[in-house]
Order: structure tokens, then C-alpha cells, then sequence
């Protein structure tokens, strides 16, 4: 590799070491919010997956896909200085984000509460009307029967 590419590939892992710690700490505070664990476990699996695609196709359009020990070094690296003076900055920007996503998550409750009043009430509606018509339909037929008993 020339010098300019390893120079490039040094800059990009450690970048890239620093964006993966962004993300897979966001991915952390997030879980801890959701109840359901297989939801959790999907979550962390497509991070790696889809962060792994992006590293490898940006180092193939920088230097082919190459990746030596150095380069894995200055991506830990990369993670290390996020993690050490970066972390606490972002988490209340994180906590921040959560906040807004409750918010969303209760008024999405609230209407589903009351779509689900509103059609408990139509069921109900139509139940009694069926009960009306059933009991309609009895005093009718009872009629018919009075009138045919008479005649």
C-alpha cells in the first residue's frame, strides 16, 4: 500500500472505531428501555451486521478491503477515545432522544385507547341491536301465532 492509502486507512478505522462506539452506546441506552429481550438481541445482531457492511465497503473503496493488525489497533483505538471523553457528552443527548421517543410511544397509546373505546361502544351498539332485533323478531312471530291460534 502506498502511503497516502495507509494514511487514509489509518483515519478510517479510527473513525470508524469512534462511530461504533456512538452507535453501539445509543444501541445500549435504547435496549434498556424495551421490554421484550428477543427484541433486544435482534437489535444488537442487525448493528454489527449492517456496521460491518459500511467498514468493509468503505475500506474496499479506500484500499480494497485490506485490513491489518495496525488498522484493528487504531480501531480500538477509535472506540477507546469515545468511551473515554466522548460517552458522557452524548448520553444526555441520548437520554433526550429516549424522552422524545416516550412521548411518541404514549400518544400513540392514547389513541389506541381510544380506538378501542370507541369500538367496544360500537360493539356494544350493534350487540343490542341484534338483541332488539332477535326480541322484535320473537313478539312478531308471537303475534303471527296469536293471529293463526285465533283465526
Amino acid at each position: 500500500m502506498l502511503l497516502p492509502i495507509q494514511i487514509q486507512a489509518i483515519l478510517y478505522h479510527l473513525l470508524m472505531g469512534w462511530v461504533y462506539g456512538l452507535g453501539f452506546s445509543f444501541i445500549l441506552t435504547l435496549n434498556r428501555h424495551f421490554r421484550i429481550r428477543f427484541f433486544k438481541g435482534i437489535m444488537e445482531i442487525l448493528y454489527h451486521i449492517l456496521f460491518t457492511l459500511l467498514m468493509y465497503y468503505g475500506l474496499f473503496c479506500i484500499n480494497g478491503g485490506i485490513t491489518n493488525i495496525y488498522l484493528i489497533a487504531f480501531f480500538l483505538l477509535g472506540m477507546i477515545l469515545y468511551y473515554r471523553y466522548y460517552l458522557a457528552v452524548f448520553l444526555s443527548f441520548f437520554q433526550k432522544i429516549i424522552a422524545i421517543f416516550r412521548w411518541i410511544r404514549k400518544k400513540f397509546k392514547v389513541v389506541k385507547y381510544k380506538i378501542l373505546g370507541i369500538i367496544k361502544v360500537l360493539i356494544r351498539r350493534v350487540n343490542r341491536r341484534k338483541g332488539y332485533d332477535k326480541k322484535r323478531k320473537r313478539t312478531k312471530a308471537k303475534r303471527k301465532q296469536k293471529e293463526k291460534t285465533s283465526d
